[in-house]
This record gives C-alpha cells, structure tokens and sequence, in this order.
C-alpha cells in the first residue's frame, strides 16, 4: 500500500443513529415536559413546554443528535508509517509499530417492545504509558475489519529480507504468499439456488428411474413367483421392501430441495479477511469457528455428499447449503480460498469428514 486509506463510518450509518437517537430523546423530553408541567406550576414551565412540545421536541432531539454524532465523528487515516484517528477538535497520531489488535464490545438493550445490540469498536495501541484504547464512534464490525486489513497491508510493506524469510520458512508457499503481500485478494463463487436444485433434481430423477425400474422388475418377479410357480420367497419380499424404501428415500429427498433452497449460501464472497455469505457479512477475525464438509468426503451410496457450512459468530451458528458434488463444481477451490482467507486462524476453520481433509498452513 503506498497511499494513504482513511476510513469513515458510513453516511446512512450516521443518519440513522441521528433519527433514532433523536426520535428517543424527542420522546423522553415530552414525557419530562407533560411530567413537569403537572408538578409545577408556573410561566416557566408552560414556556418550555410550549417550546419543546411536540414536534417541536421531536426537531430540537434530531438537530441536538446531528451535532453530537458529526462532532463525535471518527475518522482513521493509515499511511506507510502512522495511523491518525481524529474527530472535530481531537486527533490522535501512532506508529504503525504501536499498533496491537482491535477489540468489539456488543451490548444487549431489552426493553418492553423491543429488543437492539449496540456496537463499540476500538483499536489498541502500544504507548508509553500502557496500553491506550482508541473509539471508533459510528465504526461497525465490518468497518473495523477493513481498517484491520488496511494495517496488515501497511504492515507487510515493512517487512524486511529476514522477517520474509521466516515466514516462508515457517508456512506453506500459499499462506507465506499472503502474509507477505497483506493477505489482498477477492474471490467470488456463485450458489445460484435454482441452478443447484436443478442439478441436484436431474440427478435425483436419474436415480428415481433406476429405482423405479428396480421396483417393476422385482414387482414382476413377484407376480412370476406368486402366480405361476405358486410359491413365495422371503427373499424377493425383502428386496420389494428394500426398493420401495430407496423409491420412498428419493421421494423424501425431492421434497428436502426446498429446505436447501432456502438456506442456500447464493453468492460467496472471500476479499481479503472478509467473507460474505448470501446477505450475511462476517470478518474472519471475529468469527468463532467455521465448520464445512470436507471436500474428500466420498459418497458410500448412490447419493451424492451434501455439502454444508456452519459459521458460528456472536454466538449464533448460520447454516448453509453449498450444493453437493453435482451441482457445484468448484467447492474444492471454494474450500482453499477459505484456507487461504484464514491463514492467520487456522484453529478456527474445521472441516467435517477425513482427518487427513485438514490442511495445515504452517510447515512441520
């Protein structure tokens, strides 16, 4: 990176932390106002009411919030070397070296109707006299992240002969590669959901008319048995049964392809330490672990493996569908691309199905 980044909050982030914080405040000075006003008595008191009544109140709130949110307004400036944060009337100047991790405080707000989590993001530094905790106001997790991976690239142009040769020495070419040039990259694979279950129906059809002509031929030698020698083998009974399950297993199987649809993962995006599954955005440095299907899993029946991944973030796990080994072709090349993506986490990135599928990102 040879230019200097700097960062904001976004503008409709801003916007609505000004509505919502002034819609609540408006709401709270009406109630102190009509509380006051039939308490006490007095020209004061119906003059501030008549002047914080609502909506006036309500503008008063929405103008005060403006004011508070632009001056509280943090911007993070990276350069080769320093990293300003600075905010009307306050700025803060680091070496890049001073710099330590970011940390993300959530807090839980439940009320009587409602029921919100508040964000605070903070990047921590190496001073003097400690360690010194810097607010990001208006910052979200994903904005955080960007500004982590900006440092790292900073970082990395500082690396010198020796520092490069450890990390090719201690990690595969692949993981060395990136830590080297600040882990930059974008990577985006298509799970269209009516493409995969067109797929995997197609697949399902041609293992239904196998079925099928399974069941017809035993269903013959049924009647063969049955109606022309006159006796009757447990045998046949038991691969009649044994087909109209498969048939009934296939059936069972059609109607699962609307489940999967709707957990679809659609669109995944790996940039950098960014990864964004459908809708969902995560950062890899604040997701707790993800668990996906081993791409040498083998099917040991006529159906192909399902695929999945779970990524647990905030507490929660979201689920996925990535298709089966007929219907998307390049899970393989998704899973190395999420390897590379967590070069700086392996313990976070498990996969499920053979031991042997883990990759190992640092040398033995």
């Amino acid at each position: 990176m040879t230019e200097t980044r700097k960062y904001r909050s976004p503008f409709h982030t801003a916007a609505i932390r000004v509505l919502v914080y002034g819609f609540i405040s408006g709401l709270a000075l009406e109630f102190i106002l009509i509380f006051a006003s039939m308490i006490f008595r007095g020209f004061l008191i119906w003059q501030l009411y008549a002047l914080f009544h609502w909506p006036a109140g309500l503008l008063w709130s929405i103008t005060a919030s403006a004011v508070i949110v632009l001056l509280r307004h943090t911007t993070v400036e990276i350069g080769m070397e320093k990293i300003k944060i600075y905010r009307v009337g306050h700025q803060e100047s680091f070496h890049l070296s001073q710099f330590l991790d970011s940390s993300i405080t959530r807090k839980m707000h439940i009320g009587s109707y409602s029921k919100f989590e508040t964000v605070k993001c903070y990047l921590i530094f190496r001073i003097s006299e400690g360690i010194q905790k810097c607010r990001l106001y208006g910052f979200r997790e994903k904005d955080l992240a960007r500004v982590l991976e900006a440092v790292r690239n900073a970082r990395a142009g500082h690396l010198t002969a020796e520092e490069k040769a450890a990390i090719v020495a201690e990690y595969t070419n692949e993981a060395a590669e990136a830590l080297i040039h600040g882990r930059t990259g974008n990577n985006e694979f298509l799970l269209p959901a009516s493409e995969l279950i067109k797929a995997e129906k197609e697949s399902l059809r041609k293992i239904s008319l196998i079925t099928a002509a399974a069941v017809i031929l035993i269903g013959i030698m049924d009647l063969y048995t049955i109606l022309i020698n006159h006796t009757f083998h447990l045998r046949l009974l038991f691969f009649t049964m044994l087909t109209l399950m498969l048939l009934a297993l296939v059936l069972a199987m059609y109607i699962g392809l609307s489940r999967k649809r709707s957990i679809c993962a659609e669109r995944i995006v790996i940039d950098g330490e960014h990864l964004t599954v459908g809708g969902d955005y995560y950062s890899c440095s604040y997701i707790e672990k993800i668990r996906l299907t081993s791409p040498q899993k083998q099917s040991d029946s006529i159906f192909p493996v399902q695929r999945y991944m779970y990524v647990s973030a905030n507490g929660t796990v979201k689920k996925y569908w990535l298709g089966s080994e007929v219907s998307f072709q390049a899970y393989e090349s998704l899973c190395r691309s999420l390897e590379l993506s967590m070069v700086l986490y392996p313990s976070k990135l498990r996969y499920l199905g053979p031991a042997g599928s883990i990759r190992r990102f640092r040398r033995k």
